[in-house]
């Protein structure tokens, strides 16, 4: 089923400004924000954030942010500096207009959550007070089932690993599960495991499309049969850009719920459907946490070579279509 997502048309540098909650599932803070877009309505694609960079680093920051652009084919970008730190937002405004020359940078602003300054004249311009409103965009975000949290940290707190009494449920439950489905994988021929994966955590899958919430058991099942490569390669090569959102929500909740020793092909089929739904913050927030549980694991690294090199999820096609180095 593809889905169909609202569109929200901003009139003005306050609308954009409002709509940052929205297109990162948090409110950033002292972040430089690059955003590309296409066609001549000027629909958002591609976009990342960054911590503002210190004045020494500016340079090395525009560099990275135009190259990750260009990589976007866009027909022209967006760029919001969000921080109170002027000299280095102007710094970095200025830089990346300058490496980004051939395209239209069609706003760039600054705010420090008061006031707002545009650079339409490649300089700061006088300060406009602004005050931040709950916009349309947000509302229809929330009403749609996306949690806007307070700032980056709350996400990464996301990701961390299960504790206290859920840790103690989820290995109840996957050790009421695993017995069965080691059996079940052990007895399934190398090359029938993806197929045969899939028929086993299919009914699940459906369930929670179907809105319903899923158990402690069906979370632990989803995250023990894609602990199997070749299960996991299946389901990876499965996602598709239209359907990105509602996988990512499937992934997020097995996320939160996973127990060692089960944690990395979860967190890096969530890091993909993150990417895939254009959500580059949590696609490095969930894939930097499995590194972190397993810092060899190839998944990983490869989503993350995706990662830093600005790789387009509008061209995902399968396997063939990610960057090899």
């Amino acid at each position: 089923m593809t889905e169909t997502r609202p569109s929200y048309t901003a009139h003005g540098i306050p609308d954009l400004l409002d709509l940052l909650p929205a297109l990162f599932g948090f409110t950033p803070r002292q972040s430089f924000i690059a955003i590309a877009t296409h066609g001549e309505s000027r629909r958002f694609g591609f976009r990342l954030r960054m911590d503002m960079p210190l004045v020494a680093d500016v340079g090395e920051a525009a560099t990275q942010v135009a190259a990750h652009l260009r990589r976007q084919d866009p027909d022209g970008v967006v760029l919001v500096a969000v921080t109170d730190r002027g000299t280095a937002a102007d710094a970095l405004m200025v830089a990346v207009m300058a490496e980004l020359a051939e395209l239209p940078v069609l706003d760039a602003v600054r705010t420090d959550g008061e006031s707002f300054w545009s650079y339409r004249s490649g300089r700061p311009g006088k300060s406009v007070p602004y005050v931040s409103r709950c916009s349309p965009a947000v509302v229809g975000a929330v009403v749609g089932g996306m949690q806007i949290l307070p700032d980056r940290e709350a996400l990464v707190a996301r990701f961390a690993p299960v504790a206290g009494a859920r840790k103690t449920a989820m290995a109840a439950a996957t050790e009421e599960v695993l017995g069965l489905a080691l059996r079940e994988l052990s007895e399934t021929p190398r090359a029938d495991l993806g197929v045969a994966g899939i028929a086993r955590i299919q009914p699940i899958v459906d369930a929670h499309a179907e809105g319903r919430q899923l158990s402690d058991t069906d979370l632990a099942t989803l995250a023990i049969w894609v602990s199997s490569v070749g299960v996991r390669d299946e389901v990876w090569a499965l996602m598709r850009r239209d359907t990105a959102e509602a996988t990512l929500g499937l992934w997020t909740a097995v996320a939160q719920s996973v127990v060692e020793p089960f944690e990395p092909s979860v967190l890096c089929l969530t890091a993909f459907a993150a990417w895939l739904a254009g959500d580059g913050t949590q696609a490095l927030i969930a894939v930097e946490r499995a590194l972190s549980v397993e810092p060899g694991y190839s998944m990983a690294q490869l989503i993350l070579r995706t990662l830093d090199s600005g790789f387009s999820p509008d061209l995902w096609d399968g396997f063939d279509a990610m960057p090899n180095d």
